[in-house]
This record gives C-alpha cells, structure tokens and sequence, in this order.
C-alpha cells in the first residue's frame, strides 16, 4: 500500500510533489500522524474513522458523530494540502507547534533538495518557465535556463516644482 493511501487519515494526500520530494514528504506524513493520532488506536480503525467522518475529504463532513470523534481524537488537527508551489514544499492545515516543527523541517529539507532526482548537490532555483529546484546534473540534462529581460521601468513625469 503506497504511503499516500496508508496515511490518508492524516488528511490529504500528496500526489502534487516531485519524485525527488517523496521520501521527504513520505517520512513527514508518518511524522505527523505519530504526533495527531492517539497511538493507541490502530492504523486501520484511523482510516475507518476519517473516512466515516470525512469521505477520505480534508474538507467535507460525511457524519457529524464521527466528524466529531475525529476532531476530539486528533485536537481538531488536519492536513488540507500538500503541494509543490514556487519551487518549495507547502504543507496547508491546521495543526499545532508540534507538528509545524515537522512541516517547517520537511520544507527546509526540501528547500536543499532536487526535485528531479533527489539530489543534494549544488542544489538551486532553476528557470525554466515555471520555477524549480534542481541540482547541477538536472539542470544539464534540462538544457539552458529561460533568460528573463528585465521589466522596462516606467517613465515618471517630472513636477514642475517652479510657481
């Protein structure tokens, strides 16, 4: 079972992240449902439980009882988004300071890593029409990056300060 579907009860899954974030993204979910979930509940009665409260939705209420138990369960914690935007790693929720210490350091860690391959190397912010974050041998493979002209900068009309 990937770890998108196994972890589903945490919120949302992931299928917006580069391959080379995965593992990143991978060991945060697990992260973060050891720090929402009771751990003495089993893994699949948490899916059972999100599912019956939300229809696998990080947004919907399928049933207000179970909504209700997910919600005292996991001091109202839910992840709403995981994405890649702007070449960085955004986890969207609403969680507490334990688990914004995970996110940030998902972020950070994905922040010195390739999207591409995974890699650590040399790793920096790379145009090439949309903005990425790739390491030297991915950015070769790319091809040379979109050269941006600079914004023309505008005219200003001078006052006539005389009277």
């Amino acid at each position: 079972m990937k770890v998108s579907e196994k972890y589903r009860h945490i919120g949302y899954s992931y299928p917006g992240v580069p391959n080379g974030w995965k593992p990143i993204v991978e060991k945060a979910i697990i992260e973060i449902e050891k720090e929402m979930w009771p751990r003495w509940i089993p893994l699949s009665l948490k899916r059972k439980i999100h599912y019956w409260a939300t229809g696998n939705s990080a947004i919907r209420i399928e049933n207000t009882f179970w909504h209700y138990l997910r919600s005292k369960l996991t001091r109202n914690q839910i992840i709403t988004d995981i994405k890649d935007k702007y070449a960085t790693l955004r986890i969207y929720g609403f969680y507490g300071e334990s688990i914004g210490k995970i996110v940030k350091e998902a972020e950070k860690s994905c922040d010195e890593t390739c999207e591409s391959c995974g890699g650590k190397e040399d790793v920096r912010l790379s145009d090439y029409g949309w903005v990425h974050n790739y390491c030297k041998n991915c950015r070769e493979r790319k091809g040379p990056e979109r050269v941006r002209k600079p914004k023309p900068k505008k005219k200003t009309k001078k006052k006539n300060t005389e009277k």
